[in-house]
């Protein structure tokens, strides 16, 4: 575990960075904080929340985790940080030591925060994390209706689609519930609605952009879907096409073809040329009324 542990305007800042079980319990018993609230930090299930307790505030914060790319649900894509916020006391817990963390420890000594400024740096620049990985998505997705427009593999078209809708989906889910927070810390006396005012405004316009990659996604790959319909009934077509002309001729062959010994015609000096001259006449018929239906033509 990595601690550190700063004196700022009337209140501690405990920073722990990847605390096991009996770290938590050992602080539990120096500080007097219930034990449950420490152990449930170490949960990694929890969306972002803020929970009023008998003895102190608690916030579950969702980060980007810059290690993993290419991940699509939740607990991947994002680490948690959990602030413990009592009168005297403000503790963070988490994983992973971000950059931002890092830096605000040394700017809050500098700058010597107060308690209302650090809950609004470690909220706001954990919610800046999606900037950059939103982005990313949506030059993604620009490629992905090129791929499309281009005939990609189909198998490929569709994993990529899928890992889109995924990470935006798990990228709307945890806006959405940072919201939340937003809107339970402002009910606080000690917060107005100006202090998260710029930050709401560009957590709303993230998932703008988190839902339009939604709905561009799926639009693409419905698109994609009626591509691949359409090639699929240009083939379908073409096998049509060639069984009009070959099914009557087949049952030509298979009338003559049957082994009776009183048929007129199999012994007739010209009969091989009269069915082929038949064959042949029946071809151009229905060569004629095809192409009068247009159905040789190639379709826009």
């Amino acid at each position: 575990m990595k601690k550190s542990e700063h004196q700022l305007q009337n209140f501690r800042w405990i920073d722990l960075t990847g605390p096991k079980k009996s770290d938590l319990n050992h602080i539990s018993n120096e500080l007097s904080i219930p034990n449950r609230i420490l152990m449930n930090a170490l949960d990694p299930e929890h969306l972002p929340k803020y929970e009023l307790l008998d003895s102190a505030a608690v916030i579950y914060l969702r980060v980007i985790d810059p290690s993993k790319p290419n991940a699509v649900n939740i607990q991947d894509l994002t680490t948690k940080i959990t602030l413990i916020i009592t009168e005297d006391l403000v503790m963070s817990i988490h994983r992973l030591d971000h950059l931002f963390l890092e830096e605000l420890r040394n700017e809050s000594v500098e700058k010597n925060f107060t308690l209302k400024d650090l809950i609004k740096r470690i909220i706001t620049s954990s919610l800046m994390t999606f900037d950059i990985p939103l982005t990313t998505l949506e030059n993604r997705v620009e490629i992905f209706e090129e791929n499309i427009f281009e005939n990609q593999k189909n198998q490929d078209i569709v994993r990529e689609g899928y890992f889109l809708k995924r990470k935006a989906s798990a990228i709307r889910k945890v806006l959405k519930f940072s919201l939340d927070i937003l809107a339970a810390l402002q009910s606080r006396p000690d917060f107005v609605w100006r202090d998260f005012q710029g930050l709401r405004e560009n957590i709303e316009r993230n998932l703008f952009y988190t839902e339009d990659v939604l709905e561009n996604v799926t639009g693409l790959l419905n698109l994609h879907i009626s591509l691949a319909a359409q090639k699929t009934n240009e083939v379908m077509r073409v096998l049509t096409v060639f069984s009009i002309f070959f099914l009557p001729l087949n049952f030509l062959a298979g009338v003559y073809g049957m082994n009776f010994d009183y048929m007129p015609e199999l012994r007739h000096p010209h009969g091989y040329q009269y069915v082929l001259g038949l064959m042949i006449c029946i071809s151009l018929v229905i060569f004629i009324w095809v192409y009068k239906r247009g159905w040789l033509k190639r379709p826009k």
